[in-house]
C-alpha cells in the first residue's frame, strides 16, 4: 500500500519507507506526483499544461517518478496505472491524505451540523499543515488556497454548534 501526504510536505510511505524531496528523481516528478494525486486522473497534455512543460517532458518524468516509487517494477505493473490515454493512481494501491479529507467534507455537507462534527473534526486533523506546504509554485499556491477555503467552509458548521 501507498500512502500519499500532501498536507505538509509531500510524502509517500510504502514497504516500511518515507520517501520526500529529491527521493522522487527531481522538483518536476515530485510535482507530476502531487498533480496525478491532487486530480485523480489527468491526461499527459493536462499535465504538461499545469506543470508548464512539454509533453516529452512529462512523459520523462513519469519514467523518473515510476522508477523511484517502484525501482524495478514493469510500467505496466505500476501504481500509476495508464488507461485510454490517462492517468491515475490505483485506488486499490494507494491512499491519499486530500482524497480522504474531500470525502470527508462531503460527508459532512450532508449533516445536520450537531452530526457533521465529526468528520469535519478529522478532516481539520488532516489538514493541520498547509497544502503543499514546500512548493513555490504558482499552480501549489492556487491549490492551496483553495483547499484553505475548502477547511474554513466546512469549519463553520462546527462553530455553530459550539456555540449553541
Amino acid at each position: 500500500m501507498f500512502d500519499i501526504q500532501l498536507f505538509g510536505r509531500i510524502e509517500v510511505r510504502t514497504r516500511g519507507e518515507c520517501l520526500s524531496g529529491a527521493d522522487f528523481g527531481g522538483d518536476r516528478p515530485r510535482h507530476l506526483l502531487a498533480l496525478l494525486a491532487l486530480r485523480g486522473e489527468a491526461s499527459i497534455s493536462e499535465l504538461a499544461d499545469a506543470l508548464g512543460t512539454g509533453k516529452k517532458s512529462v512523459e520523462a518524468d513519469l519514467s523518473v517518478l515510476r522508477a523511484h516509487l517502484e525501482p524495478g517494477i514493469n510500467p505496466r505493473d505500476s501504481v500509476i496505472v495508464a488507461h485510454r490515454g490517462r492517468l491515475r493512481f490505483d485506488p486499490d494501491r494507494v491512499r491519499i491524505d486530500v482524497a480522504r479529507f474531500d470525502e470527508l467534507i462531503a460527508l459532512a455537507a450532508g449533516r445536520a451540523p450537531g452530526r457533521a462534527v465529526k468528520p469535519l473534526t478529522a478532516a481539520a486533523f488532516l489538514a493541520t499543515r498547509p497544502l503543499l506546504e514546500d512548493e513555490d509554485e504558482p499552480w501549489a499556491a492556487e491549490l492551496r488556497n483553495e483547499y484553505r477555503a475548502k477547511l474554513m467552509m466546512a469549519r463553520r458548521p462546527s462553530a455553530e454548534v459550539s456555540v449553541n
